[in-house]
């Protein structure tokens, strides 16, 4: 077994709260800056892992944008989710969608944001070869997903393995399956990392979180 934690801190946040089927409901949070990504999971009934990130369509309004954590689902553009409106330093906004904002079900959310030398949000578009991604630290956490077409969430880590040059074991947080481990997807740097021609596929964009 394994686990990543986090603590509160300037880049990340835990919040419940109650939906009330209301385009335009506003939700508090602790985050000492605008949320980067977001994860809605609500709590009383199944549903969908609803994540929204700023580099969903390309970074081009991306809360008018849905994907979820569950799923492989590509990215779907709907005022639903997160009524097309951006977070902001004290709030983030949901759409009148059951994801997210069931009228009396509750819900768990948690927000992401970027902090100089600890964590990243970010984006980038494939070239189909090796591809340097800048995070300024040397990370030991990456989720990351294809988000204009159907692909798994790929999760890698420094604990299981995470080392330039050799095969990265991943997990895929939308699959129930074990570790795979194939080839190498990542060179690691000081400074962020490179995607090898291995994983990353020609003029397709991707989403990231990076964790020192």
């Amino acid at each position: 077994y394994q686990s990543w934690m986090w603590k509160r801190h300037a880049g990340f946040d835990v919040v419940a709260y109650t939906g009330n089927g209301t385009a335009g409901h506003q939700i508090p949070h602790s985050l000492s800056k605008s949320a980067e990504m977001i994860w809605v999971k609500k709590r009383s009934a199944a549903e969908k892992w609803m994540v929204g990130h700023k580099g969903l369509n390309g970074g081009v309004d991306p809360w008018g944008e849905f994907i979820s954590l569950n799923e492989t689902n590509a990215e779907v553009d709907s005022v639903n989710f997160w009524n097309d409106t951006a977070p902001t330093a004290t709030h983030f906004t949901l759409g009148s969608g059951n994801y997210g904002n069931t009228n009396n079900e509750t819900f768990i959310s948690m927000l992401f944001a970027s902090v100089d030398g600890i964590s990243k949000v970010g984006s980038y578009t494939g070239t189909g070869n090796n591809q340097s991604v800048t995070t300024g630290f040397q990370p030991r956490f990456i989720l990351i997903k294809r988000t204009s077409y159907a692909e798994d969430w790929f999760i890698f880590d420094s604990l299981r393995g995470l080392v330039s040059g050799s095969p990265d074991p991943y997990l895929r947080p939308n699959e129930t399956a074990a570790q795979v481990t194939t080839a190498s997807f990542f060179d690691i740097s000081s400074t962020g990392f490179t995607v090898t021609a291995n994983f990353t596929n020609n003029a397709n964009n991707y989403i990231y979180y990076a964790h020192a």
